[in-house]
């Protein structure tokens, strides 16, 4: 069940907080009390035959998952869940994507006065060290580039829950004296993400790319990488014009663009 004191997702408040132009080009928003995964959701929506834009939230996630297939702990707590559908031309490169994204989200997020926000490469939202909120991109390819990107944010996390991460989170209901109504700030995150997708689809990560810095969570600190039993220690050192992120070891310049790499915090 949901969250007696959090109100249902709706699919017509959300739409309230979109322009004109984003709702023209969202065919649907679906919202669900109950799914095994918004990305899932919208790709099956697309194996079904739709290929327009939309979004999907819901309620609780049973089979949510981030990067690498990690499961998203996904309680009916109030949390935001949502995925969004969108077609790329067949040769657009997505390099970066989730790095637009993030910084799009933390704008979005800073307007509603939450504040001193990170981001981890590649697709983490942090508040001193602590996750907020995780991005997954996922596409495919036909015609067109089709991706999915979901985002789960952190609203509420019961103590059962935090316990089943296996890292540092927080929540808008720590972070807040006043929580954002839901329905408003996925409206305006969608919004956020559709102008970002617009922006990208035109210049690629080129107009993000001075912004990273100054979001970059890693940037000139020691890190473990870890690719399943191997396990390294460098310095981040900010990411490359294709946003695949640099690091030093023994005072030589390398660069990461494997998602099947884990990136933690050395010290």
């Amino acid at each position: 069940m949901t969250d007696t004191l959090t109100p249902s997702l709706s699919s017509h408040a959300i739409r309230a907080a979109l322009s004109q132009e984003a709702n023209h080009r969202l065919h649907d928003i679906l919202t669900h009390t109950t799914i095994d995964s918004t990305n899932d959701a919208l790709w099956r929506r697309y194996e079904s035959g739709l290929r327009s834009p939309a979004v999907c939230l819901a309620e609780q996630q049973t089979a949510g998952r981030g990067r690498q297939g990690d499961v998203w702990q996904s309680p009916p707590s109030g949390s935001l869940y949502l995925s969004l559908f969108w077609p790329f031309p067949a040769n657009m490169l997505q390099n970066g994507l989730s790095i637009a994204i993030g910084i799009g989200l933390i704008n979005t997020l800073k307007n509603h006065n939450i504040n001193d926000l990170q981001l981890k490469w590649p697709n983490d939202v942090l508040h001193q060290r602590h996750k907020l909120a995780g991005i997954l991109v996922e596409s495919r390819y036909g015609s067109q580039h089709y991706t999915v990107i979901g985002i789960g944010l952190n609203f509420k996390l019961p103590i059962a829950t935090q316990n089943k991460i296996l890292q540092p989170t927080t929540s808008l209901e720590q972070l807040c004296t006043k929580v954002p109504c839901r329905d408003m700030l996925a409206g305006h995150i969608i919004q956020n993400m559709i102008d970002t997708l617009i922006l990208f689809q035109a210049r690629g990560l080129q107009d993000f790319l001075p912004l990273w810095p100054q979001y970059d969570a890693l940037l000139d600190q020691p890190i473990h990488l870890i690719d399943g039993a191997n396990k390294q220690t460098a310095i981040a050192r900010g990411i490359d014009a294709s946003g695949a992120l640099q690091y030093e070891v023994d005072q030589q310049l390398h660069t990461l663009s494997s998602s099947h790499t884990t990136i933690r915090f050395a010290s």
